[in-house]
């Protein structure tokens, strides 16, 4: 049997934040900061969203980051993240096969796609409209 899945209070509260953001990965600290639940309600309910799909984890320096997965728990593609405003950017587009393909002919390595994160600037905040998060 698999595990139960409690729709708490807390749970419902930290899904609805994630996506009211849903162009952004907060921290679990920043998520802390704008809920009513306590830290260790948090953390522990950000594990199971991951661990079932709901959500994705990305490493951010080092600091995990959290974005509800819209796209479904099995679906994967190149993240573009703007290091000013935090905004997550989901690429699909048929040059990232083609990277890929790349790798693995002239450097035989096989892309992870589901942990992959290119850093950069969006539009926005390379025009200066961006806030910096």
């Amino acid at each position: 049997m698999g595990e139960i899945k409690y729709n708490t209070k807390q749970r419902e509260e930290i899904l609805e934040l994630l996506k009211a953001n849903r162009d952004r990965c907060l921290t679990a600290r920043e998520i802390c900061g704008m809920v009513k639940a306590g830290e260790a309600t948090v953390f522990r309910t950000l594990s199971a969203l991951a661990k079932e799909g709901t959500v994705s984890k990305f490493l951010s320096g080092g600091t995990p980051t959290y974005q509800l997965n819209e796209c479904g728990a099995h679906h994967e593609h190149i993240h573009l993240k703007c290091s000013e405003c935090g905004k997550l950017i989901h690429s699909d587009c048929s040059f990232i096969e083609e990277l890929e393909h790349h790798f693995e002919k002239d450097h035989s390595f096989k892309v992870d796609r589901s942990k992959t994160v290119i850093y950069g600037i969006c539009s926005e905040c390379g025009r200066g409209g961006g806030q910096k998060k």
